[in-house]
């Protein structure tokens, strides 16, 4: 990791948790750039939103990395897309550990991963790019997690699951040991996930079933 001023990339809810995460890492924190609003008109965690993407003309990589404040939730393509995009011209995406964190030695953890407040990270679990690991979720022992997979709030992966890319386990949901997910599997939230599923779907309930559509 680069110790480079951070700007985020967004400026909602995400890319305030994002933003107050790498100042309590003893980042130093420009500012975000977000196109759908105005320049310095609202302070986030007591920095200003500095522009759009524009705005990134006044840095070079060289001297600035950038966070991705996307939200995954509701736009996980567009949260691949942008930063993609933006690599592509030069830009280096850090990831972040919240100080409170617990993160294994023995995991491998994708430079660009975002690892939030209060959460685990055991042993051998393999984290993919792009991947969040929001506020109190744990990833346990020998879970592998696919490109751009989110784990809400509160949720659980337990031991040898396997999480293709663009899954969502949702707040307070629970996958079980040695369940394997395909891609683009959104788990709601306080489901339980006893068995596997080929993925592109939605699962619910305890036990988790797909909702049909």
């Amino acid at each position: 990791m680069n110790d480079n001023p951070v700007i985020v990339v967004g400026a909602g809810g995400h890319a305030a948790v994002i933003a107050d995460t790498l100042l309590a890492q003893g980042r130093s924190v420009l500012g975000f750039v977000d196109p759908s609003i105005q320049a310095g008109s609202r302070l986030i965690c007591g920095l200003q939103v500095l522009g759009d993407d524009d705005h990134l003309d006044n840095y070079s990589p060289a001297h600035v990395s950038l966070a991705n404040g996307i939200g995954s939730i509701s736009y996980p393509f567009l949260r691949k897309k942008v930063q993609e995009y933006l690599q592509a011209l030069g830009w280096y995406f850090i990831g972040v550990v919240h100080p409170s964190a617990i993160v294994s030695p023995y995991a491998k953890v994708a430079p660009d991963v975002q690892i939030l407040a209060n959460t685990v990270v055991q042993a051998n679990a393999i984290i993919s790019e792009g991947c969040v690991i929001n506020t109190g979720a744990i990833i346990e022992h020998d879970a592998i997690l696919g490109s751009w997979v989110h784990a809400a709030p509160g949720s659980l992966v337990c031991g040898g699951a396997k999480l293709g890319d663009f899954c969502h386990v949702g707040a307070s949901a629970t996958v079980i040991q040695g369940i394997q997910l395909g891609a683009e599997t959104l788990i709601g939230a306080g489901a339980t996930v006893i068995r596997s599923f080929a993925g592109k779907g939605t699962l619910v309930g305890i036990p988790a079933k797909k909702l049909e559509e």
